[in-house]
C-alpha cells in the first residue's frame, strides 16, 4: 500500500533523521569524556545542523527512483552521518576513533529504529495516523522510543566498559565502511512508487537484520578485542608474579645462609665476648631468621617477606598452616594465590588508622583431596564488587586483575573463590581440589 506523510514533514524529515540520529548517539556515548560546554554544544549543533538540513535538504532531495535520485538520497543521508560526526565531536573530548565509532552505532541506532516505524507503518489503522501531523509524530515517539529503549539495554555492557576499547582505529574505519555502504544500498530504492507492501515488509526486514549483524560485529570485535586485552594482561601479570617469586626465593636463600654464617660466627664467640654483648648481637640478628615454618618452601618464601612487611606497618600477621599439604599446586599457582591474597590484605589494612585494629588472619587446611584456605582482615572502605570480584582502589593498575589471577588459579584446581564484606571485615575464601589418585 502506498503512504502519504504530511508535507511538512517530508520537508523537514532529513532535519529530523539528524535529530533522531543524535539521540541514538546519546545511547552510547554517555560514558565519554564530555567537553565544559556539553549542553550548550548539543543542542547548537544539533539545532544548527537541522537548520542546515531542513533548508538544504529539500534542494538536494530528488524524489523518484532514477540514478540520480538515489545518488541524492544516499548523499543527504551521508550528509545526516558526517554531521552527526561533527556534534559528536565538538560535544566530547574524546579522540576521532572512539568518535567515529559511538557516531556509527548512533546513526545504526537510528536506521533500525526507522526500519522498524517503516513496518508498522504498513497497518492501515498506523499509516492512517501518520498521515495526521500530531499522528505521525506520535508513531515516530513509539516507534523510536521502543527501540532506543531496547538498544540501551542491549548495548549497556560492553558501552559500560567503554575504557577497554571504544578508542580502536580498526574498528572505527569498519564501522565508517560499512555504514556508508548501508546507507548506498539502502537508498537503492527509496521513494519508488512500484514497490508493493510486501516488498517494502521485506526490504525493512532485511535492512533491521543487516543494521542488527553490524552492531553484533562492532561490538563483538570489541569484546574480543577487550578480552585480548585482558589475557596479554593477565599473562604480564603472571610473567611479574614468576620474576618476583625467583628473585624472592634467591634472596630468601642468601639471607638463611647469612644467618646461619653469623650464628656459627657468634658461637665461636663464646667466652672470649661478655655473654650481654653475645645476647644483644643474637637479638639483633634473630629478624633475619626465618619466620615462617609452613612446611612448604614457597610460602615460607613469600611468608618472610610477607611478616616483615607487616611488622613495619604494625600489622599482627596470624598464620595458622600448620603442615598443610599443598604438593598437588604448582609451586607459581601456590605464590600467586598467596601474594595476590596477602597483598591486598596489607593494602587494604594499611589504609586504616594507626588507633583501630590492624590485623591479617590467614589459616589452611587439607581434607582429603579438598584444600581450603581462609583470609579475613579489617576494611572500612565499602568495596565495589565487579562479577562477583572485588575492585578496589588498591588495585586500580591492574583493574582487578590480581583476583582475577586468584579465581583462575581456583578454577584450574576445579575449586572456587568466594569473597564477602560484612561490616567493617573482608573475607576470602579458596576452594582447591587435589586430583583423585
Amino acid at each position: 500500500m502506498t503512504t502519504y506523510l504530511p508535507d511538512w514533514y517530508r520537508d523537514a524529515r532529513s532535519a529530523i533523521s539528524l535529530l533522531q540520529a543524535v539521540i541514538g548517539l546519546l545511547l552510547v556515548s554517555y560514558p565519554l569524556k564530555k567537553r565544559k560546554a556539553f549542553p550548550l554544544q548539543l543542542i547548537l549543533g544539533t539545532g544548527v545542523g537541522c537548520l542546515l538540513l531542513y533548508f538544504f535538504g529539500v534542494r538536494l532531495y530528488i524524489p523518484g527512483n532514477s540514478l540520480a535520485a538515489i545518488a541524492s538520497h544516499a548523499l543527504v543521508a551521508a550528509i545526516v552521518y558526517f554531521l552527526l560526526i561533527g556534534i559528536a565531536f565538538a560535544c566530547y573530548n574524546e579522540n576521532i576513533w572512539t568518535i567515529l565509532f559511538t557516531a556509527a552505532t548512533g546513526y545504526i541506532a537510528q536506521d533500525i529504529a526507522g526500519s522498524v516505524k517503516t513496518l508498522v507503518r504498513q497497518i492501515d489503522a498506523v499509516a492512517r495516523l501518520a498521515q495526521l501531523s500530531w499522528g505521525v509524530i506520535a508513531v515516530d515517539l513509539i516507534c523510536y522510543g521502543a527501540v532506543y529503549v531496547l538498544i540501551f539495554f542491549a548495548l549497556r555492557p560492553f558501552v559500560k566498559n567503554r575504557n577497554d576499547s571504544f578508542d580502536n582505529k580498526n574498528k572505527a574505519i569498519f564501522s565508517v565502511a560499512v555504514l556508508l555502504l548501508c546507507i548506498g544500498m539502502a537508498r537503492l530504492s527509496q521513494d519508488n512508487p512500484d514497490r508493493n507492501s510486501m516488498a517494502i515488509i521485506a526490504e525493512a526486514v532485511f535492512q533491521i537484520l543487516i543494521d542488527v549483524l553490524v552492531i553484533a560485529l562492532q561490538f563483538g570485535v570489541m569484546e574480543q578485542a577487550r578480552l585480548s586485552s585482558h589475557v596479554e594482561t593477565m599473562r604480564e601479570l603472571v610473567h611479574q608474579q614468576r620474576v618476583q617469586y625467583e628473585a624472592s626465593k634467591e634472596s630468601a636463600q642468601i639471607i638463611n645462609e647469612k644467618y646461619h654464617d653469623l650464628k656459627h660466627l657468634l658461637q665461636s664467640f663464646r667466652g672470649t665476648v661478655p655473654q650481654e654483648q653475645l645476647d644483644a648481637l643474637k637479638h639483633s640478628i634473630a629478624a633475619y631468621e626465618r619466620p615462617a615454618n609452613s612446611g612448604n618452601e614457597v610460602l615460607d618464601v613469600l611468608l618472610a617477606e610477607k611478616i616483615g612487611i607487616c611488622q613495619q606497618r604494625n600489622i599482627v600477621l596470624t598464620c595458622n598452616l600448620g603442615q598443610t599439604d599443598f604438593s598437588f599446586v604448582e609451586e607459581l599457582d601456590l605464590y600467586s594465590l598467596f601474594q595476590n591474597a596477602l597483598s591486598n590484605a596489607i593494602n587494604a589494612v594499611s589504609a586504616l588508622p594507626q588507633e583501630t585494629e590492624r590485623f591479617i588472619s590467614l589459616s589452611a587446611a587439607r581434607d582429603g583431596n579438598m584444600l581450603t584456605i581462609h583470609m579475613e582482615n579489617p576494611c572500612e572502605e565499602n568495596i565495589a564488587f565487579v562479577d562477583g570480584l572485588p575492585q578496589t582502589k588498591e588495585d586500580k593498575d591492574w583493574h582487578g586483575f590480581g583476583m582475577k589471577s586468584m579465581n583462575r588459579v581456583a578454577e584450574k584446581y576445579n575449586g572456587m573463590l568466594t569473597v564477602e564484606q560484612r561490616g567493617k571485615l573482608f573475607f576470602l575464601d579458596i576452594l582447591l581440589l587435589a586430583p583423585e589418585k
